[in-house]
């Protein structure tokens, strides 16, 4: 077993060497482990409390933006701003100037209504119709077209029979029975007279379904134009402007009465939700916030302890480990412990 390095065989240089190794351990171990856990908590309470303040800076300069923005809003979209702001005229001034509003307002409806009357008479006389006689014209054409085309198929076919007979002819056909039947068949013009009665038949039904259909078209749309033109209710019940005028007083009444109510409510709600409304941080909040950081500073503190505690055991250990190894000086010299 060895013994300790200060006894009294052991020369000074000894003991500076064993002083120097120890500042040298203390040294690493204090760089390694770093601040105590008192520095660090301090530390880390310093930052939190910083955050804390300017978070809490936003908000205060968040809030006061909000009310402000509000409070000008308030101010500039009021709709009894411009009854604030006018002034106070006597019960004639006032009908006096409704009746001017009026007389504007009826001045500029029946301008409209003239040039809007006008457009419509130019729309109308403009319009195309609903089937033009170059379309007519062309579904005539098309017709006659189909017909000589038809025709011609016809005689083709009637060709291509004549040349098939001609070739049994040709062949020698001698059965007696067919030979009958194919001379007692209708003749060639007979079907084609057949032929063309059918196709000049359907014809004439497709013309009068087309003719029938342009009709009913234009019944409809001269109907609909009827019923549907703007004009047509001022032509059977012309209006009575003065009626028309205390309709649109009384309809403009109520919609102011109605918009100021609807602004008084809303006036009313929002300074009940300002005088109502919840701060942002209450006291109970603020307790269970503190509570909770001090519960977590103990456990921290806890921890760190343990922690410290662990590595100044560790650090004994190292220097029991150190302390009780022999030095190079003393194996190389022989030194005996």
């Amino acid at each position: 077993m060895h013994s300790s390095r200060s006894e009294p065989g052991l020369s000074p240089w000894h003991h500076e060497m064993k002083d120097h190794v120890k500042g040298r351990v203390k040294e690493l171990v204090l760089g390694r482990t770093g601040a105590s856990w008192e520095d660090r908590l301090q530390e880390q309470k310093a930052k939190k409390v910083q955050a804390m303040k300017i978070i809490e800076k936003e908000q205060r300069e968040t809030i006061k933006a909000a009310t402000d923005k509000g409070i000008e809003k308030q101010q500039v979209y009021s709709p009894l701003l411009a009854l604030r702001s006018a002034p106070l005229l006597s019960t004639s001034e006032k009908q006096a100037q409704r009746l001017e509003e009026r007389r504007r307002d009826m001045e500029n409806k029946t301008r409209s209504y003239h040039i809007q009357r006008s457009k419509i008479l130019e729309k109308m006389r403009t319009r195309d119709p609903l089937f033009k006689v170059e379309d007519v014209s062309a579904a005539k054409v098309a017709l006659a077209d189909a017909r000589r085309k038809k025709q011609a198929e016809l005689q083709a076919e009637e060709k291509k029979r004549w040349e098939h007979l001609e070739e049994c002819a040709a062949k020698g056909c001698h059965k007696r029975q067919t030979l009958y039947d194919l001379h007692n068949s209708p003749s060639f013009d007979e079907r084609l007279a057949k032929a063309v009665e059918q196709k000049t038949k359907e014809l004439k039904d497709l013309e009068k379904a087309q003719k029938d259909r342009i009709r009913e078209a234009v019944e409809a749309g001269h109907n609909k134009s009827a019923a549907v033109s703007p004009l047509s209710a001022c032509l059977r019940n012309p209006p009575d402007n003065m009626e028309r005028q205390r309709e649109i007083l009384e309809e403009r009444n109520r919609t102011m009465a109605t918009a100021a109510r609807e602004y008084l409510r809303k006036r009313d709600e929002m300074v009940e939700r300002q005088r109502k409304r919840e701060p942002l941080f209450s006291g109970a909040a603020v307790a269970d916030a503190t509570t909770q950081l001090e519960e977590k500073a103990r456990k921290l503190k806890q921890e760190m302890a343990a922690e410290q505690l662990k590595n100044r055991q560790h650090i004994l250990e190292l220097q029991n480990k150190v302390l009780a190894r022999p030095m190079m000086m003393e194996i190389k010299y022989g030194i005996a412990a």
